[in-house]
């Protein structure tokens, strides 16, 4: 058996208003709060990166960072994508997007139409 330095969350759903609402598994292991503010951005013209660790100096990551956005967390632990990630990633209401954290330092949202892009990254990891 292979422990990977991966853990898939749940899918969630994109509504209508272009929010998604974080689990609560997802709240619990990054200590996500209401009202708190978080750093978003591109992965690979691919991905949603959130970053949840203060301290992480993002120059140090092995990914591509140009643009970041702001988002702030609300009740019921939800958050609305920036318009710009939307049409960048072309995420619509009621995409799936999948939730996971990878070593244990990012917390990833990748469109379930590029579940591709999730084995190439774990294929990565295994060779």
């Amino acid at each position: 058996m292979c422990n990977l330095p991966i853990k898939i969350y749940w899918v969630t759903t994109v509504w209508p208003k272009w929010q998604i609402i974080i689990p609560s598994d997802v709240r619990n292991d990054f200590n996500i709060n209401i009202w708190n503010n978080y750093d978003i951005a591109i992965i690979d013209n691919i991905a949603i990166w959130l970053k949840t660790i203060e301290d992480i100096d993002i120059s140090k990551e092995p990914f591509i960072i140009d643009e970041r956005w702001k988002i702030s967390i609300w009740t019921k632990y939800q958050f609305v994508i920036p318009a710009d990630i939307r049409k960048q990633l072309n995420i619509n209401p009621w995409d799936n997007l999948i939730i996971l954290w990878a070593n244990q330092r990012w917390l990833w949202l990748i469109k379930s139409d590029n579940i591709d892009f999730l084995l190439n990254y774990i294929n990565k990891i295994l060779k």
